[in-house]
């Protein structure tokens, strides 16, 4: 009797190891995202310290600014769909949630035997 592509995946470890690929793929996008805005506040911060008053800030936004901007959504967007795509494919083979089939993926592979 011939399987199905889910009852395959679910039987392999293939799909657990891209939901958790395209997870980390999701975090790895979402620190790409976060660090331009961190690094630019950081930086603001520490110029204030140091000059002990506000640094100047233009009144319009400069063209780094809204590359910034640019790229912190385009990479926001990629984090989304990586997370869309694994809990996508949870649902479509496991029936759950991410998280949920990813820990119990987890005892199964803590057994002792693989069978």
């Amino acid at each position: 009797m011939k399987s199905s592509l889910r009852e395959i995946l679910a039987g392999s470890h293939i799909a657990a190891i891209a939901m958790a690929v395209l997870l980390l793929w999701s975090i790895d996008w979402g620190f790409r995202a976060l660090w331009s805005p961190l690094y630019r506040a950081a930086t603001f911060l520490v110029t204030a310290v140091a000059i002990r008053d506000v640094p100047y800030i233009p009144s319009t936004p400069t063209l780094a600014d809204r590359l910034m901007l640019v790229s912190t959504l385009f990479y926001l967007f990629g984090a989304l769909a990586c997370t869309a795509a694994a809990w996508l494919l949870s649902r479509w083979v496991y029936g759950v949630g991410l998280f949920r089939s990813l820990s119990k993926y987890r005892v199964i592979l803590t057994r002792s035997n693989h069978v």
